[in-house]
C-alpha cells in the first residue's frame, strides 16, 4: 500500500506541477487580455472625445455657414439697389440728352422758316444729319429690362462693348453743348 500511495503521491505532484503551469499561462494571458482591453477602451474613449469635438465643430461651421448666408443675401440686395439707382440715373441722363436733341431739333426747324436764314438745300442737310445721329444714337443705345440673366452686368451697354453710358459732353465734343 505504501508503493501504491507514493505512487499516487507522485501522481498528484506531476498533477499539481500541471495544474501550476496552467494556472501560470492562464494568468499571463488574462493579463494580456486586461492591457488589450485597456488599450481598446482607451481608444474608445479617445475616439468617443473626437467625434464630439468634430461635431461640435460642425455645429459651429453651420452656424457660421447660416449667419454668413444672412449677411450674403443682404449684400446681394444692396448690390441690386445700387445697380438699380444707377441705371435709374443713367436713364434720366439718357433722357434728358434726348430731350436736349429734341430741343436743338425744334430750333433747327425755327430757323429753318427764317427769311435770309440758310439756304434750303443747307437746312435739309442739317436736318438730314440730326435724323441721323438720333437714329445713330437710338440703335446704338441698348437698354436692357431688369432680369435675371442682367445680373451683375453693366445696366446700360452700348453694342460696341464700350461699357457706361457716355455723358451729354462726350456725345457732343467735350464742352460743345
Amino acid at each position: 500500500m505504501h508503493g501504491k500511495l507514493s505512487e499516487s503521491e507522485a501522481m498528484l505532484k506531476v498533477i499539481e506541477d500541471s495544474h501550476s503551469a496552467k494556472v501560470s499561462k492562464l494568468e499571463v494571458q488574462i493579463g494580456e487580455l486586461e492591457r488589450d482591453l485597456g488599450k481598446t477602451a482607451s481608444s474608445l474613449l479617445k475616439e468617443k472625445k473626437a467625434r464630439k469635438t468634430k461635431s461640435s465643430e460642425v455645429r459651429r461651421l453651420q452656424r457660421q455657414i447660416e449667419s454668413g448666408e444672412g449677411s450674403a443675401n443682404c449684400g446681394i440686395e444692396e448690390a441690386k439697389d445700387a445697380l438699380r439707382v444707377e441705371f435709374e440715373t443713367r436713364l434720366a441722363k439718357i433722357s434728358d440728352f434726348l430731350g436736349s436733341l429734341e430741343g436743338i431739333r425744334s430750333r433747327d426747324l425755327a430757323l429753318e422758316t427764317i427769311d435770309g436764314g440758310m439756304a434750303v438745300g443747307d437746312l435739309a442737310a442739317v436736318d438730314g444729319s440730326f435724323d441721323l445721329v438720333l437714329a445713330d444714337l437710338k440703335s446704338e443705345c441698348f437698354l436692357p429690362t431688369c432680369s435675371e440673366d442682367s445680373e451683375g452686368q453693366d445696366p446700360v451697354v452700348w453694342e460696341n462693348g464700350g461699357g457706361a453710358a457716355p455723358s451729354l459732353d462726350e456725345v457732343m465734343g467735350e464742352g460743345e453743348v
